[in-house]
């Protein structure tokens, strides 16, 4: 073997240090990439799970004298606020079949030839309610007033003479020889009465002479010194007074409805069906108005008068507002307040 090959093969055994160095950096260069890599993702998540953590539980703000501390138990909602609205729900009103509505202000229990006016119910003096007439100018020829100014309401002084005529008639005279007085009369006028002992029973506003459809009754009486006397019905006035829509207003026996001694002498126009059944069966306007609470629009009272047969039935008046009144369509009726809680209808049905 010569120097040149021993010299090579040292050379083949040598270990390069420069290539192993090399290696090791590349090694060292290769686990730290994937160390990164490896906590990249996993560390990241766990990074970004603590963010998002951190984000959904705010720390409540510093407590000061006007802070209360929100419940972080139930976060507040980010929706818009909406307001609750209630409402009322309202019957609706539905007209029975073969009815029509007649609609009544709640003023117009007030008002009617069958208002009750005594110690209990004050008249309202409504606009609407009565046509005040002089008696003198409106009279006929078969009975007298005592005065000029007497007055009543016009459909009260119609009924009055239809029947003077008729009772003049009866009697085969050309008078009744009946004087009328006393009729309307006003709060003042009560008021004057019933101050100066006039009339110490009725204080003012609860006097039926406030009505226009009450009035007293006399004779003419040449035996008396003042020319008249008290009345007292006849006969024929107790059967036929109904018929033309009177009532003798403080019957015998009914102080406790009425709270008047007895006054034969003072009638009141309350229409014809309703005057011949209250002389009928001796009733007193407080009396028969309180029966008449009792006949409702499916139970009516019917009764026979004037040659017509006729039902007459009672409707509660609302609280307040307008009440809703049924009658029959194509039918001739009157509506009637009682001056205390409703109405009164009455129908003609023959």
């Amino acid at each position: 073997m010569n120097k040149g090959e021993n010299r090579r093969k040292k050379r083949r055994y040598r270990i390069r240090y420069d290539r192993v160095i090399i290696f090791l950096l590349l090694i060292a260069a290769i686990g730290v990439v994937g160390t990164s890599a490896f906590k990249a993702i996993t560390g990241g998540n766990r990074k970004e799970k603590e963010e998002s953590s951190s984000e959904s539980v705010s720390e409540p703000p510093p407590a000061t004298d006007d802070y209360v501390p929100e419940d972080t138990t139930a976060p507040p909602s980010t929706e818009p606020e909406t307001t609750a609205i209630t409402t009322t729900a309202y019957p609706v009103i539905t007209t029975p079949e073969g009815m029509t509505d007649v609609v009544q202000e709640h003023d117009n229990i007030y008002k009617g030839n069958l208002i009750v006016v005594n110690t209990q119910y004050e008249y309202k003096f409504l606009p609407d309610d009565i046509e005040v007439l002089a008696v003198y100018e409106n009279q006929n020829s078969y009975y007298a007033t005592g005065d000029l100014v007497t007055s009543l309401d016009r459909e009260t002084i119609t009924q009055l003479n239809a029947m003077m005529e008729a009772y003049a008639l009866f009697n085969g005279s050309s008078t009744a020889g009946i004087l009328i007085q006393d009729g309307y009369r006003t709060y003042e006028e009560q008021e004057y009465r019933h101050n100066s002992g006039q009339s110490r029973t009725f204080e003012a506003g609860h006097a039926d002479y406030h009505t226009g459809r009450t009035f007293d009754m006399f004779r003419v009486d040449s035996y008396s010194a003042t020319g008249y006397s008290y009345f007292e019905a006849d006969e024929w006035f107790r059967e036929n007074a109904g018929k033309y829509g009177f009532i003798v207003r403080y019957p015998e026996s009914k102080y406790e409805y009425t709270g008047e001694n007895p006054r034969a002498y003072t009638y009141r126009y309350v229409g014809k069906p309703h005057a011949e059944y209250i002389n009928t069966y001796n009733l007193c306007l407080e009396e028969y108005i309180d029966i008449l609470k009792t006949h409702t629009i499916e139970n009516p009272l019917e009764t026979a008068a004037d040659g017509h047969i006729y039902s007459i039935y009672y409707v509660p008046a609302a609280e307040s507002g307008n009440t809703d009144v049924f009658v029959p369509e194509n039918s001739e009726y009157t509506i009637s307040g009682d001056n205390g809680s409703g109405f009164i209808v009455t129908v003609m049905l023959s």
